[in-house]
């Protein structure tokens, strides 16, 4: 499998936040049904990304796979242990110091399979591909019990953008004078560290 790498968010001490405090950010409205259960628009499931995670390390090992990155390379697994079938919900979201954060809420299957692959990858990394692009890899610090778990982006529009991808939402046209359809990016991605802190 061929990758593109995107900005990768720093890694963190762990995958699962304490998401109290973290105020959830503006996003689109799907229609509703006359039960008033809300369903995606058929233009946004013609076009949703595929999303996959992937349990990855910094080490080379025999049947991963090597992606390219800017410190170096990571290594994956070739089977996503998670889709975007094992998720109920991803939103921006923005904590008390303002950092900016994509949360992601899972199934009761999908939280059950979180679990378990966080158990047994403890000082491993998840890496979250959208449309064959690594998005993010942050290291696997603790069992991820809660069902819920958040990683950290540059910005604002990254998380918006980010979260979209991965419901499938239509992008938004850019709200501000003078942007285009490409976001501003960062003159050198980064990559997670290869150390657990």
């Amino acid at each position: 499998m061929q990758l593109t790498l995107r900005k990768l968010a720093p890694a963190f001490a762990a995958l699962a936040l304490v998401l109290a405090g973290c105020k959830t950010a503006p996003t689109q409205k799907a229609d509703t049904d006359a039960a008033g259960t809300t369903q995606p628009q058929p233009s946004q499931q013609a076009t949703a990304a595929a999303v996959e995670f992937y349990v990855a390390q910094p080490d080379q090992a025999p049947g991963l796979m090597e992606v390219k990155i800017p410190d170096g390379a990571l290594y994956m697994q070739r089977q996503p242990v998670l889709t975007r079938s094992d998720l109920t919900e991803a939103a921006a979201l923005v904590d008390r110091q303002g950092q900016n954060f994509v949360g992601l809420r899972f199934t009761e299957e999908g939280a059950r399979k979180l679990n378990d692959i966080s158990s047994k990858n403890i000082g491993n990394m998840l890496a979250l591909v959208i449309d064959r692009e690594l998005v993010a890899a942050p290291r696997i610090a603790e069992p991820l019990n809660r069902g819920v778990l958040a990683f950290s982006v540059p910005s604002a529009q990254a998380a918006s953008e980010i979260a979209a991808k991965i419901r499938g939402d239509q992008p938004a046209p850019a709200n501000g004078a003078g942007t285009g359809a490409t976001p501003p990016s960062p003159a050198a991605p980064t990559a997670p560290a290869s150390k657990a802190p």
